[in-house]
């Protein structure tokens, strides 16, 4: 059946055009033309997620809150059968902490702001609270705690809360310490604060007495972390008390190590309060004084090959921590490493001898740490537990890649596998039909999916391959033939995969051993000829064939600052973050780094040009992309993101003369810092910025912004590609997996087509699928969306009306129908029907009555009366003609149906 779908506005997402909008600069998207365009979601699902913590409905366990890093907070009502999220639409989306009410059940707290001090870890806008059990949500203040670690509820009044308040990242502020309301979140106190000289000391944990919920245990963390380095620890990071809700507190001792410690994780017995465990990370080094480590951990200043610190070490306290005991052994970690990404302690409700420690693994002891062993072999990057009260063997674990839940004590696992919580980094498309998506993935390697389903039915979990391991990267085709895949890990092991034939090797240039990589290290497949590819550590790579041979085209082109090359937290710094080579000239190549260097050159390398001078206002801030135009020679588009500084304001620049000059095009952009940006290859003018917290999109190159994002959460926006045959953006998201939206509406967005009173878009060629044979999933699963099948009509309305829509060849009318027309942007399928014959009324009428007793409404028979009025039969391929006519205006488009040539059995 073919259909009219007139998009309803989203409820969730304030656009920033409410109409028609002009301003001095340029030309708005109006609302009622960017609502109507759906984000459809296709997932992956099994893959990532990062939970953070879990809170649990005491009085009836069945309901769960599952708070994830970046993919939001999601909810349970079945014990998690089903999962639904609950934290969409707000305007931040990483989280460090939920707690429940347990006296009011249906009042839930979100600490915003993930706590474990990655790389890709985002900040948080302060602490939220729902009264409804998460139906809607009001933020309650402390907007610059950016990362809080953990909150705590007095079970005895619900007005009381505690929050540990980790602070910036990147930067020291005073909004770090342990923070409490008396009145429900209306105000707020600092109880704790911590100051190691000018220095103010966040904390990371905090743990309430199971018998008084005035005695607190805070676990402050002294930390370093800049583009360049993370300090384990410092001189900062403790263990306090207080016994009289937070008015006084007291550090404690009593054999606790000292010195130079890092994070620290602390937990009670709930069935015995004198029991008490921490987790600490001693950095102290035998051999190396205060002032050497000190300027060590301040600086990034990494051990030599003999030097060691002390490790990861589990305390326990039987006096509520006045004294101390080291229950770990000696010279083995227990909670692993690095502990700025772990140490989360858990203590069997039922039995203050059985502890859990979460790392890379799951550490146990069930005799109060005499013995230590691994309790089963599931998670892997460990973040989050919960034992249930009433049955120590019902857990729940939440970690990189995933939850499972376990009725058995980690014996078996259910691993809820429908949720889309994949967290990309790059992402690519093949030219196969339908093409295929390909990323890669924190954690979870990479991977390829179809972007739609020949039948147009869900894209489910086992459509997803596995194209590469380790966290994956950037994945790039060669879609000349999209055979070849080439893919990466993290720091740069770069392998050619052949889609045909299955076979992998590793083609990384080991030319020099002193290459630095980034992270996420950029590949480029040639345009020109898909046989030369690029690949960049600090200086840039070519090959000219596949990668079976390279040679160095440039020199170091970052700072190469040797203190902070040398930093440590595992990272390699001073790299090419970017590298972009010209859709029309192959030997015009662009670079940005990670220092905020940036490079062209117009002669294959031979030559190189900083252009840092030329840029205004530069911030000199990791280059997030550099966009060369497939519009006009020297022409370019550059992004900056801050954020690894503390610095969320938006940079975007656009060169016209080969970066001699640039000008900025952040203008009405948020605050939010940018990580992509394209240029649709059709109109120029038309471009998409992919920010920290959503998508955007501009018809005036750049003057005017719009936000884009009907259909999706509020979410990192890390990389985006458009799709020059099926004019669709593909969204990663770094949290919510991948998103894709038709543009070709947007394509043709001037002032002038605006104001028209009809505008029909350029059709995109459909194929007329053959479905085939379908295979089986489960039934617990993810429906990612396919595009609808059928021709996609497009057409703005100046005014609402009847309009009729006429499908032609040459001068034979195939289709006709009329629908009722929104003023804006409305869309009409095509299902590649024509009509041989019409109904009488007494057939219809016989319809109409069929339709009632399968118990439609009348609303949505009369919605299908348009379509049930003929009888229709599949219509052949071809060219065809469509023509829309609405209040006295006529315009015909080319419409072109594909044979499918591409199926194979």
């Amino acid at each position: 059946m073919s259909t009219l779908r007139v998009l309803r506005k989203s409820t969730g997402l304030m656009l920033l055009a409410l109409a028609t909008t002009f301003t001095a600069f340029g030309q708005q998207i109006p609302d009622n033309v960017v609502s109507k365009i759906d984000f459809r979601e296709i997932g992956p699902t099994r893959q990532g997620g990062r939970y953070v913590e879990f809170a649990v409905v005491a009085e009836s366990p069945k309901v769960i809150y599952a708070a994830t890093a970046s993919g939001g907070l999601w909810k349970t009502v079945n014990n998690g059968q089903s999962w639904k999220p609950i934290f969409d639409n707000e305007n931040i989306i990483s989280i460090g902490s939920v707690a429940v009410d347990q006296q009011d059940t249906s009042t839930v707290w979100v600490g915003t702001g993930e706590a474990n001090n990655s790389r890709s870890s985002y900040w948080g806008n302060g602490i939220y609270k729902s009264t409804d059990g998460g139906k809607t949500w009001k933020n309650m203040g402390l907007p610059e705690s950016h990362h809080i670690g953990r909150i705590r509820i007095d079970p005895n009044n619900s007005d009381i809360v505690y929050v540990a308040a980790l602070g910036h990242l990147y930067s020291d502020n005073p909004e770090r310490g342990v923070y409490k309301t008396t009145d429900g979140g209306k105000t707020w106190n600092k109880v704790l604060e911590v100051k190691k000289g000018k220095k103010f000391i966040g904390v990371v944990d905090l743990a309430m007495s199971p018998d008084d919920p005035n005695t607190l245990i805070a676990a402050a963390y002294d930390k370093i972390r800049t583009p360049w380095t993370f300090n384990e620890g410092g001189e900062g990071s403790a263990i306090y008390k207080s016994t009289d809700g937070g008015k006084n507190w007291k550090k404690l001792g009593g054999g606790l190590p000292g010195g130079f410690l890092g994070r620290i994780g602390v937990d009670y017995a709930p069935g015995n309060a004198n029991v008490v465990y921490a987790n600490i990370e001693n950095v102290n080094v035998d051999g190396i004084g205060d002032k050497e480590r000190r300027n060590m951990l301040e600086v990034g200043i990494p051990l030599k090959r003999n030097q060691s610190v002390k490790g990861t070490e589990m305390y326990r306290s039987d006096n509520g921590g006045e004294t101390w005991r080291k229950i770990s052994p000696d010279g083995e970690d227990v909670g692993g490493y690095p502990s700025y990404y772990y140490q989360q302690v858990r203590v069997d409700p039922n039995d203050e001898d059985h502890v859990y420690v979460l790392g890379i693994r799951v550490w146990e002891t069930k005799d109060g740490g005499k013995t230590w062993g691994m309790p089963f072999r599931f998670g892997g990057d460990n973040h989050a537990m919960w034992i249930d009260p009433a049955d120590s063997e019902h857990i729940m674990l939440g970690y990189d890649h995933g939850m499972g839940i376990s009725y058995d004590a980690g014996a078996t696992w259910y691993h809820p596998d429908e949720k889309p919580l994949a967290q990309f980094y790059a992402v690519d498309v093949d030219m196969a039909y339908p093409y295929n998506v390909y990323g890669g993935l924190q954690d979870n390697g990479s991977v390829r999916g179809p972007s739609t389903t020949r039948n147009g039915g869900p894209i489910t979990m086992e459509m997803w391959y596995r194209t590469g391991g380790g966290d994956g990267m950037y994945n790039v085709i060669d879609r000349s033939n999209n055979r070849y895949l080439y893919n990466e890990s993290q720091f740069g092991p770069l392998s050619r995969l052949d889609l045909e034939t299955g076979e992998s090797k590793g083609i990384r240039y080991t030319g020099d051993r002193n290459m630095r990589w980034n992270w996420n290290a950029p590949i480029v497949v040639s345009q020109h000829n898909s046989d030369v590819i690029y690949h960049a550590g600090n200086k840039v790579l070519k090959s000219t064939f596949r990668g079976e041979n390279w040679e160095e085209i440039s020199g170091d082109l970052t700072d190469n600052d040797e203190v902070k090359a040398a930093g440590t937290g595992n990272i390699q710094y001073g790299t090419i973050t970017t590298l972009e080579e010209s859709p029309l000239n192959a030997d015009e190549l662009w670079v940005g780094t990670d220092d905020g260097n940036v490079h062209v050159t117009t002669d294959g390398g031979k030559n190189w040009t900083n252009l840092n001078a030329n840029i205004p206002n530069n911030p000199r801030y990791w280059v997030t992309r550099i966009e060369a135009s497939s519009h006009f020679p020297g022409t370019a588009y550059l992004t900056y993101n801050g954020m690894r500084r503390d610095d969320f304001t938006a940079y975007a620049y656009k060169t016209t003369d080969y970066g001699k000059t640039w000008t900025s095009i952040t203008n009405n952009l948020p605050n939010e810092g940018v990580n992509v940006i394209r240029e649709d290859f059709k109109n120029p003018n038309l471009l998409f910025a992919g920010t920290e917290l959503g998508t955007y999109a501009s018809i005036d190159a750049g003057k005017t912004w719009t936000k884009f994002m009907t259909g999706m959460p509020t979410n990192p926006a890390y990389d985006m590609v458009i799709h020059p045959r099926e004019n669709e953006l593909v969204v990663a998201t770094h949290g919510r997996g991948i998103f894709i939206a038709d543009i070709s509406p947007l394509q043709n967005l001037t002032t002038s087509t605006l104001n028209a009173p009809l505008t029909v878009s350029d059709v995109t060629p459909a194929v007329k699928w053959v479905q085939g044979l379908n295979a089986n999933s489960a039934y617990t699963n993810f429906n990612g969306e396919s595009k609808q099948v059928g021709s996609h009509v497009w057409f703005k309305a100046g005014s609402a009306g009847k309009a009729t829509i006429n499908i032609s060849q040459g001068m034979n009318t195939v289709y006709k129908t009329e629908v009722d027309a929104e003023a804006g942007l409305n869309h009409f399928v095509w299902n590649f029907r024509k009509i041989t014959g019409e109904r009488t009324k007494e057939q219809l009428e016989s319809m109409v009555n069929r339709y009632k007793r399968f118990g439609m409404s009348d609303e949505q028979i009369a919605a299908r009366m348009p379509e049930m009025k003929y009888f229709t039969a599949d219509a052949p391929e071809g060219n065809y003609t469509v023509t829309v006519s609405i209040n006295g205006q006529k315009e015909s488009k080319e419409l072109i149906v594909l044979k499918d040539h591409w199926y194979k059995d």
